[in-house]
């Protein structure tokens, strides 16, 4: 195979992960039209607490899923696709997990099952702090350091998702017969979705920031390139 032969089939890599996550978001949007009657007539019941948890839980998973996307779109232009095809098959197994994630915010309405979707998040986060801990060999001090915040970042996300799986099955999925389980259901339903909204804004912001260092020192560095020796 030629090197302009490779070059185009592991460019074709991403292809299949933006596809993957143009059926993704295909699917759960036709599985919230069919949830609302939308292709019949637009009659969401406004005044059913479900429909708005349910609501709320798909536009937070929604941010979610779109900040996930971005972050794949900034770390496959610093760390493209090699013949190794651990990174690949990584970003695969992410984005599958993803998915699921989006498919059980639907739980929102059918509790006492929620927690999946809690523990869900837990361990796509576990899944995000193995694969930076694979990464620590054989790079520099300053992106080892990078990658340890990233690492204890996730790890402290996972730590607080499985937590409040664990709240969720105690108050909830156990005691669910008992007098204020829905109540417990919808305060914990509105805490995951805050939490899911505030840290990926965190991350957006985070991602944004970086990526304007590194254009920022890219020019630097092609200025000193283009300045005559002295």
């Amino acid at each position: 195979m030629t090197s302009d032969a490779l070059m185009r089939y592991l460019q074709r890599l991403p292809t299949f992960i933006t596809f993957f996550f143009s059926v993704m978001l295909v699917t759960v949007f036709r599985q919230l039209g069919d949830m609302f009657l939308w292709t019949t007539g637009p009659a969401p019941d406004l005044g059913n607490l479900a429909s708005w948890l349910v609501i709320l839980s798909f536009s937070s998973t929604l941010f979610f899923v779109v900040a996930v996307w971005l972050g794949y779109a900034l770390l496959i232009e610093r760390f493209p696709y090699t013949l190794e095809y651990s990174h690949f098959i990584f970003d695969v197994v992410r984005f599958s997990v993803v998915y699921m994630i989006f498919e059980f915010a639907f739980l929102a309405a059918h509790p006492p099952t929620y927690f999946y979707f809690i523990g869900a998040l837990g361990v796509f986060h576990t899944l995000m702090a193995g694969w930076h801990g694979s990464r620590m060999r054989g790079v520099s001090s300053v992106v080892r350091a990078e990658l340890f915040a990233d690492i204890r970042g996730h790890l402290f996300r996972a730590g607080v998702y499985y937590a409040l799986t664990i709240i969720y099955l105690l108050t909830v999925t156990l005691n669910w017969q008992a007098s204020g389980s829905w109540t417990m259901h919808a305060i914990l339903v509105v805490i995951t979705s805050a939490v899911l909204v505030f840290w990926n804004a965190e991350r957006l912001r985070d991602m944004k920031a970086k990526a304007l260092k590194a254009h920022a020192d890219a020019l630097a560095a092609s200025a000193t390139a283009a300045a005559p020796a002295k």
